[in-house]
């Protein structure tokens, strides 16, 4: 069993203007409402009833010129925004890479170990064993 519902686009809402049995005669008064200019969008909706799985189907069979041309817009946008957010996730997703970059480098370059500061560690401690020597070395002699 099918029936064809017309709908109108009232109020930033579609509405059930109608209802046929009649396809033909149900895409003829979608298209007379459509050329009227009175609706902001008109359309005709297919719904077919299954009776042996009991399960009902619906399907646009006609939209009019302007919810057509509203259809294509929102579709654009749609996409548009799509493309942008998977844009803004990439670039997040850079953003995060070189953070993690830069700070595995700068954790690699602490846990380096710079030869100049270990060689000036080492000339320290040999200067202040030396003066330490020389020290016992006087002390010795007064004694």
């Amino acid at each position: 069993m099918k029936a064809f519902e017309i709908h109108t686009f009232q109020s930033g809402r579609w509405k059930i203007d109608s209802i046929f049995d009649d396809k033909d005669l149900a895409l003829f008064e979608a298209k007379r409402m459509d050329g009227s200019g009175r609706y902001s969008g008109v359309r005709v909706v297919e719904e077919a009833f299954d009776e042996g799985n009991k399960k009902t189907s619906a399907r646009t069979i006609y939209r009019g010129t302007k919810a057509a041309k509203s259809n294509k817009e929102d579709v654009r946008a749609k996409l548009e925004m799509r493309q942008e957010a998977v844009l803004q996730r990439r670039r997040k997703a850079t953003r995060e890479a070189e953070r993690r970059r830069a700070q595995q480098s700068k954790a690699k370059k602490k846990k380096e170990t710079n030869p100049y500061r270990l060689i000036s560690i080492l000339l320290l401690l040999a200067l202040i064993g030396l003066g330490a020597l020389y020290a016992l070395e006087r002390l010795r002699d007064i004694l």
